[in-house]
């Protein structure tokens, strides 16, 4: 039984001449879509400001706080919605199990950092939440970045 990639010559043996033409395509699509889903600039430090934002709402009084989320979330949501329109994609899942890594760990410090800017605010130091909420900033540009290469490489590898 032949796969779809494979053809016969007629003497029941695998044509390889087609099926190294058929890898080669995928590889030639794996390297065009890496290409077109690279992340701009400015959208790594832009998120970082609002997860900033986020991260250190917890730390002014209450009418600022959901000003502060809200322009967070807000800022979140325009830049997923620029990324779709300059690349024409959205990015539902992994390409790989060390994007994955990558991608787990950065929310696992982000959420950690809020758990310290609601932890500062309980015990009466507010003033230090802006230091977890630089954090935050560093981490998600940092981060970001990361998971970027991480990701293209698993791309372009077809991992």
């Amino acid at each position: 039984m032949e796969s779809d990639i494979e053809s016969s010559n007629g003497a029941g043996r695998t044509d390889g001449a087609a099926a190294r033409d058929a890898l080669s395509a995928l590889d030639a699509d794996r390297q065009a879509l890496a290409d077109r889903i690279r992340t701009p600039a400015w959208y790594y430090p832009l998120l970082g400001l609002s997860t900033a934002l986020i991260i250190g709402s917890p730390g002014p009084g209450a009418p600022t706080q959901f000003v502060l989320v809200a322009f967070g979330c807000l800022g979140i949501t325009f830049l997923s919605l620029a990324y779709q329109r300059i690349t024409g994609m959205t990015i539902s899942r992994m390409a790989g199990p060390k994007s994955l890594v990558v991608s787990i760990v950065l929310g696992i410090v982000i959420v950690l950092l809020l758990g310290v800017s609601l932890t500062l605010t309980a015990v009466g130091h507010p003033e230090w939440v802006a230091a977890s909420a630089a954090v935050a900033f560093a981490a998600m540009w940092g981060g970001g970045r990361l998971y970027d290469r991480v990701y293209d490489r698993e791309l372009r590898d077809g991992r």
